[in-house]
């Protein structure tokens, strides 16, 4: 599998995340059930993953102003409960957009040496494929918690095994639809 692949499946998976989270109780999205010094609520998660993928594409990859600075409201907070859900899911469908234009012309140079400016001395050099795998890997992990969170709460979390949104090649389809219990697309 390669970066734009990954990527593919993360957003096809999103689809599923977030029909859950939009389907959820906002108690249960703002529970702070971590406890963490980062992290407290699946809300938490959720601006996280998208503000990880934005600050590494827009800022570190491309240079370029994050599109966060276009939603100033959700900028130098620490914690994202009070937060609504529609607001966090239009960031991350924002983020999502603007990487799909830029994800083509980033993946084909994956030995471009980018320079974190912000990291100390002997650690700032990196290659832009690693960055690109570490932006969807952190995704997939922190997607997994949100799974788990919801689960432990009694909410039934998507199905979002790369399995279930493979193409089957009898079929030429996924079988994610069926899994998680929606209208598969024509």
């Amino acid at each position: 599998m390669n970066i734009p692949d990954l990527y593919v499946y993360l957003t096809e998976t999103r689809r599923d995340l977030w029909a859950t989270l939009e389907a959820a109780p906002d108690d249960a999205l703002s529970n702070n059930l971590l406890d963490g010094e980062r992290f407290r609520c699946i809300k938490d998660l959720v601006f996280h993953i998208a503000e990880v993928e934005d600050g590494w594409i827009h800022g570190d990859l491309l240079r370029v102003p994050p599109v966060q600075d276009g939603s100033t409201d959700l900028r130098g907070r620490d914690f994202y409960a009070d937060v609504p859900l529609a607001k966090l899911l239009a960031y991350w469908q924002a983020v999502e957009g603007d990487t799909l234009r830029h994800l083509p012309a980033l993946a084909a140079d994956p030995e471009r040496v980018v320079t974190v400016e912000d990291w100390p001395p002997g650690h700032q050099h990196f290659r832009q494929g690693g960055l690109l795998w570490h932006v969807l890997l952190l995704e997939v992990r922190h997607t997994a918690q949100i799974a788990a969170l919801l689960r432990v709460q009694g909410i039934r979390p998507p199905q979002l095994d790369l399995l279930f949104y493979l193409n089957a090649v009898d079929s030429g389809r996924s079988s994610a639809a069926f899994v998680n219990g929606r209208q598969e697309k024509p």
